[in-house]
């Protein structure tokens, strides 16, 4: 008999490994199509901005076809928002001291339209994500497709500089400077270093692609990026929320990135869950530093935990099968790496 619970045992873990492994495949392949989507917008961008001619565009229609804001103090923004079955799509120039709104920034605008199909396109094929979006940081110029509804965020943005986003305390970290030149030397798509909470309150990874002008040339330079935001809370439901197994997934950095419904019910950690943030200003630096103080600290497996949690974190960044007494109760600890983002899914039998 124990013979047979012994066989019986095996074969159990090594189902639960296969779904692990398939849950693994799942984020890497998702991811991988990400950055294969995001590097072709991203030339496609540069190719746009190299071949068309300038001087046959036509801006005469471009009253008529945006809405027109000014701040008081002479800048002016341009947008446009096209609703869509989710969320909306939004074509915006945004005039400040550094980049006023001129005829040629308005030319340059005309220029991105004609992006809007790629990236719905990305938007509509690429698993996971929920937010494809172009900042031209030379012209202030942004188009993006997102899940979220920001009503009049955007409306009152004139005068806004987008390089300075970073500094007014609105990101975790520098988009622009991550994949410039100095910091991104390949010049290809990176994700960003950690996961956190975006603007919209949604629990995100980001991949940015640069986009150039001249690239390999000596004057090359990087005048913006193409932006993807990757939900984490999807990602969890599109695979190990499928299970009846405890899964976790966690990140190489130790932050939980979501534990599914068998896991919440013995496993007291707390997740995100964006009703915590929804009441909040997500363009509110004490937001952003509230939402820091989450993932850092709250989320991460090694900061302030108990003894048990912080030895399970250890032990599953050198171990792929281990058992660990956690919360008073005995696991058997399986795990698979998905590494492409450094996501390890964990089952806990």
């Amino acid at each position: 008999m124990e013979r047979l619970e012994g066989q019986m045992r095996k074969l159990h873990i090594g189902y639960v490994k296969e779904d692990l492994k398939e849950f693994a495949r799942v984020a890497d392949e998702s991811s991988r199509k990400t950055e294969r989507y995001a590097t072709a917008l991203a030339l496609e961008a540069e190719e746009l901005n190299r071949t068309v001619n300038r001087a046959d565009l036509s801006i005469d229609d471009i009253e008529t076809q945006y809405e027109s804001r000014e701040d008081g103090a002479g800048n002016r923004l341009l947008i446009k928002v096209d609703p869509c079955e989710s969320g909306e799509f939004y074509t915006i120039a945004c005039g400040c001291p550094r980049v006023p709104l001129t005829p040629d920034i308005m030319r340059q605008l005309k220029i991105y339209e004609q992006m809007k199909p790629g990236i719905q396109r990305m938007y509509d094929e690429v698993e996971n994500i929920d937010g494809v979006f172009l900042f031209d940081t030379a012209s202030n110029v942004m188009s993006f497709r997102t899940e979220y509804l920001f009503g009049d965020d955007f409306y009152q943005i004139a005068g806004l500089d987008m390089t300075i986003i970073h500094d007014a305390g609105v990101t975790f970290y520098d988009w622009f400077k991550y994949v410039d030149k100095e910091n991104n030397p390949s010049r290809r798509a990176r994700w960003s270093p950690m996961a956190f909470i975006a603007v919209e309150h949604d629990w995100i990874t980001h991949l940015k692609a640069p986009i150039y002008k001249n690239r390999y040339a000596e004057d090359e330079e990087v005048i913006g990026l193409v932006g993807i935001h990757y939900n984490l809370d999807w990602l969890v439901t599109n695979t190990i929320e499928k299970s009846a197994i405890r899964m976790m997934v966690v990140n190489d950095d130790a932050t939980l990135i979501g534990l599914n419904s068998a896991a919440k019910q013995d496993i007291p950690l707390e997740t995100f869950e964006k009703g915590k943030f929804q009441p909040l200003n997500g363009f509110d630096p004490q937001t952003t530093e509230t939402k820091k103080k989450f993932v850092y600290e709250t989320l991460n497996l090694d900061h302030g935990k108990t003894e048990d949690v912080s030895s399970f974190s250890t032990r599953l960044k050198a171990e792929f099968e281990f058992t660990h007494t956690l919360f008073g109760r005995e696991y058997i600890v399986l795990r698979e790496r998905a590494p492409e983002q450094g996501l390890n899914f964990v089952a806990l039998l």
